[in-house]
Order: C-alpha cells, then sequence, then structure tokens
C-alpha cells in the first residue's frame, strides 16, 4: 500500500509541474527595442525605445544621445500605449504623453530637456499605424514598414520610410 502512495504522489507531481505552459503565446516582441537616427545639423543621436511589457501593452520614449549607445542626454516625449501583432502585421496606438514642446528662441533651443521638464501633451494620431513587421532570423532586429498613407480616392500614396529596431534586452 505504502508503494501505491508513493506512485501516486510522484504521478501527482509530475502532473502538476508537466504543464506549466502559458495559455497563449507571448509575444516575440517582448523586451525593449530601439530605432536610432543620426541628426546632421545637431550631430546627436535621436532614438525610440519600445518597451514591448506584455502581448498588448507598451511604453515609448524618444530620448537623445551625443553617441549611438551612449548615455541618455534628455527626453523629447515619454507615453503609454498598446499593440496588436498578427502574423506580421503590427499595430500600435498611444495619445496621451509627456512631451518636450522646447521653449526659447529658435538659436538656442535644445532638442531634449530633462524628464522632469517634460510637460503633458496629446500625440494627434489621425489612423491607427499599421504595417508589416519583418523579424531577422536570428530575432535581435526588426523593420517596420508601415502602411503607406491614402490621401484621397484616387489612391494616391504617401509612404513612410522603413524603421529598423534593435532588440537591447
Amino acid at each position: 500500500m505504502k508503494t501505491f502512495q508513493s506512485f501516486a504522489l510522484v504521478f501527482l507531481l509530475f502532473g502538476l509541474f508537466s504543464c506549466q505552459e502559458d495559455e497563449l503565446p507571448r509575444s516575440p516582441l517582448l523586451g525593449t527595442w530601439e530605432h536610432r537616427t543620426f541628426d546632421q545639423t545637431h550631430q546627436l543621436w535621436f532614438v525610440e525605445s519600445l518597451t514591448f511589457r506584455n502581448d498588448s501593452i507598451m511604453g515609448v520614449e524618444h530620448t537623445v544621445r551625443e553617441t549611438e549607445t551612449g548615455p541618455t542626454l534628455g527626453y523629447r516625449m515619454i507615453s503609454e500605449g498598446w499593440y496588436n501583432l498578427k502574423g506580421n502585421t503590427f499595430q500600435y496606438y498611444y495619445s496621451d504623453a509627456l512631451i518636450y514642446f522646447g521653449e526659447g528662441s529658435d538659436s538656442d533651443v535644445l532638442p531634449y530637456a530633462p524628464k522632469e521638464e517634460l510637460s503633458a501633451g496629446i500625440v494627434d494620431f489621425f489612423r491607427i499605424p499599421k504595417g508589416d513587421l519583418i523579424f531577422s532570423q536570428d530575432n535581435r532586429k526588426f523593420e517596420f514598414q508601415e502602411e503607406c498613407l491614402r490621401a484621397n480616392s484616387e489612391g494616391d500614396c504617401t509612404e513612410f520610410p522603413l524603421r529598423e529596431y534593435i532588440r537591447i534586452n
């Protein structure tokens, strides 16, 4: 009888710990990704960081650096938003944000500010950005090609630039 109880206990423990798969698949985007652009005019790096926290919520930060991977000099915008990834189709949206509005004369305005100097504002998307997202083979990069903007019924289309994001964690 003791052998039967031991066998039943082992079977129960095996059943509890062997099937711990998530009910829903986790997004391959989870983590932080950066799109980095060097601005010749200011001689600075403008960085858009997307931090995907779960299968639908992301944080967005636009920062400025002196070097591509160096420390942050300041912020241009901070926001929270949602996203949806189905197959290769990626959509996202955010509106409420903390934004740097660049007060002062044009010649002395820095393109960034400390986080505490950002002001509440709204990013006014007039549509939900949507497009194709393609991962690199090693899942360390992805490219996002937003669908073109149709300005009229004749089908004229304004193309958006391809953006590449690099996984940083």
